[in-house]
């Protein structure tokens, strides 16, 4: 099984990141808690099997020939001691301009495969970088074959005295879904459409 993971790498200009224990909160991982500077890293550790074949896209903008916190994810990963993944690296100028956007957005579905699975997270990155995100996923779900977006994740780092102390990450993998749930009522032949989605939103 091919495995296929997305994360952003903040600018060593902003910050460098620190590990921290990072604690699932609406699912469970197989690893349990474990400290990561990347939320994506134990669910690289959780996911990918011996068998499968993992690739690490990393997206960051570029303001700078290196980036501290890339040379990170690469240790984190190395740490895991797994063999079976590669990482391609996306690295986009420091704009966010309506053809730099779709030029992202290209890159990113030129990393995606037929019979894959897909995680993301959006903890790290600009702004627009989840919009884009959500964009390529549609794209692996409605264009690739035989195609799961597994997981979609947000952490959310608590500080104390401006430390990093603890990371909660939650799966938001329905925030995506949405969209395809707008798209199946707006195609019902129903009346009430509004009472029809929140219906649906309660199951």
């Amino acid at each position: 099984m091919k495995r296929i993971y997305f994360t952003a790498v903040p600018l060593e200009s902003n910050f460098v990141l620190d590990k921290k224990p990072v604690c699932p909160v609406n699912f469970t991982l197989d690893t349990g808690v474990r400290e990561a500077a990347f939320p994506i890293v134990p669910i690289v550790d959780a996911t990918l099997q011996p068998e499968d074949e993992g690739v690490i896209v990393a997206v960051r903008q570029q303001n700078s020939p290196r980036n501290k916190n890339m040379d990170i994810l690469r240790e984190e990963l190395d740490a895991l001691g797994k063999s079976n993944w590669t990482i391609r690296e996306l690295t986009v100028p420091e704009r966010q301009d309506k053809d730099l956007l779709l030029g992202l957005f290209t890159a990113m579905i030129d990393c995606l495969a037929d019979d894959a699975c897909y995680y993301a997270c959006m903890t790290f990155g600009t702004k627009t970088y989840p919009v884009v995100l959500f964009s390529a996923l549609s794209y692996a779900e409605k264009i690739r074959k035989n195609t799961q977006i597994c997981g979609i994740y947000y952490c959310e780092i608590r500080r104390e005295e401006g430390k990093p102390r603890q990371a909660s990450l939650y799966d938001v993998s329905a925030l995506f879904t949405l969209n395809s749930l707008v798209d199946l009522v707006a195609g019902m032949d129903c009346e009430d459409k509004d009472r029809m989605i929140r219906t649906m939103l309660e199951l």
